[in-house]
């Protein structure tokens, strides 16, 4: 049991056998990925997504004022923000709506200097704020995923507020401007006092204190994996294909690299995330604060330092997406022109036996009338530039692998 602990703490994985399949992005990750953890308050307070914290009072604010502050330095497109449950959603539209503000939260500060709200924000940022439907089914997912898709098409850019295991976050694709950035708040545990939670935390300890099935995760880290999956289902959102590009911003101080050992160059917060990202994740951090992070991949400066890397990004992301997607449309250029030289193709795919299969190519004096799938001779017919009927010229015809076996002799 001990070895295989040891093992899943050396290659950081989320499970111990088999082995978790996991590959590389397919687009140029320094290029067309920004992933950002952040963990603190624009006034330098920790940024943590717990009950303990955002029940204080000024925490919505802030974290408002944090989302909206990324939200503002995308120059368009639409913007993704997934937070744990819906229960948490439901405080956040009721501290930042001013629909809301008499209800809750009424002795915050829920304005800037400039007497606007989270809401006012984000609405003026990117037109609108579209929320992910707890109830109506369907038809009222579709309505609301449609309604923002449309947006982005009319105007330019939207805001997404969803949550994470929601159909928002798992199954849709969010492909180019419909998600230039994505904001996970929090890490989505499952709710702990979930009877199916505890049970199955319970079951994987007592399997293996009491038969030894070191193949379980322990209770804790299966929790813990949970929330990672989660995670990942939501980060993967964002790109799409390989001239995509967007940012990725994880909220929490959790997600932050404290400069702790690392193993394989990746950071102990940032082990669980997919592969692809893990090399790649920087931390938000003050100039003064950098001392602690030496040797690690940060932004310095605050958050004024991250307006400027968003701006550098954003300037210079989208120019070499469009450089691969025009490799991509000479590559297909090339390919096709290669065809047509050479007629048509020599293969062909066989539903039936799920491979891709030679053509067989005749001409009308050797066919056989007994092979099967095969016309006679005086049904072979070309036609010519002028249109007239000719049994000349070779013929290639499709056979399926079955239909080219010789019947056995009785």
């Amino acid at each position: 049991m001990k070895d295989d602990d040891e093992k899943g703490k050396r290659y950081g994985r989320l499970q111990i056998t088999p082995r978790p399949l996991e590959a590389n992005h397919v687009i140029d990750l320094p290029k067309q990925l920004l992933a950002l953890s952040i963990g603190h308050f624009r006034d330098g307070s920790p940024l943590t997504v717990a009950y303990k914290y955002y029940s204080k009072k000024g925490f919505m604010y802030k974290l408002g004022d944090a989302i909206a502050s990324v939200v503002e330095s995308i120059p368009k497109g639409g913007i993704l923000i997934f937070v744990p449950s819906y229960s948490f959603l439901k405080k956040c539209t009721d501290a930042w709506n001013p629909t809301s503000r008499s209800r809750h939260w009424s002795d915050e500060v829920l304005e800037d200097d400039l007497g606007r709200t989270i809401w006012d924000r984000l609405t003026e940022s990117k037109t609108r704020v579209i929320l992910e439907p707890n109830s109506g089914g369907q038809e009222m997912f579709e309505e609301k995923r449609n309604e923002y898709v449309q947006r982005i098409k009319g105007r330019g850019s939207c805001v997404l507020l969803a949550v994470f295991r929601g159909k928002m976050s798992e199954g849709v694709s969010f492909n180019d401007d419909n998600a230039r950035g994505v904001i996970c708040v929090g890490l989505p545990y499952p709710n702990a006092r979930d009877r199916s939670v505890e049970a199955k935390r319970a079951y994987n300890d007592e399997q293996r204190r009491l038969r030894g099935r070191t193949n379980l995760l322990p209770g804790m880290e299966w929790y813990s994996q949970q929330a990672y999956r989660a995670l990942a289902q939501a980060l993967g959102r964002c790109i799409r294909h390989a001239a995509d590009y967007g940012a990725v911003i994880m909220m929490d101080s959790r997600h932050c690299d404290t400069g702790g050992a690392r193993v394989n160059g990746v950071s102990p917060a940032h082990r669980n995330l997919p592969k692809w990202m893990r090399h790649h994740m920087r931390n938000l951090v003050s100039s003064s604060g950098y001392a602690n992070y030496q040797g690690t991949n940060v932004v310095c400066g605050g958050w004024p330092g991250l307006a400027t890397e968003m701006a550098r990004f954003f300037a210079e992301a989208p120019i070499h997406a469009a450089s691969v997607l025009a490799k991509q449309q000479d590559s297909l250029k090339a390919a096709k022109e290669r065809a047509e030289k050479q007629g048509s193709s020599n293969h062909y795919f066989d539903g039936r036996s799920g491979k891709w299969c030679p053509r067989v190519i005749i001409t009308p004096q050797t066919a056989d009338p007994c092979t099967p799938n095969i016309k006679k001779p005086d049904d072979l017919k070309s036609t010519d530039d002028d249109g007239a009927g000719s049994a000349t010229g070779p013929v290639i015809i499709s056979a399926s692998p079955a239909a080219m076996k010789t019947p056995e002799a009785n």
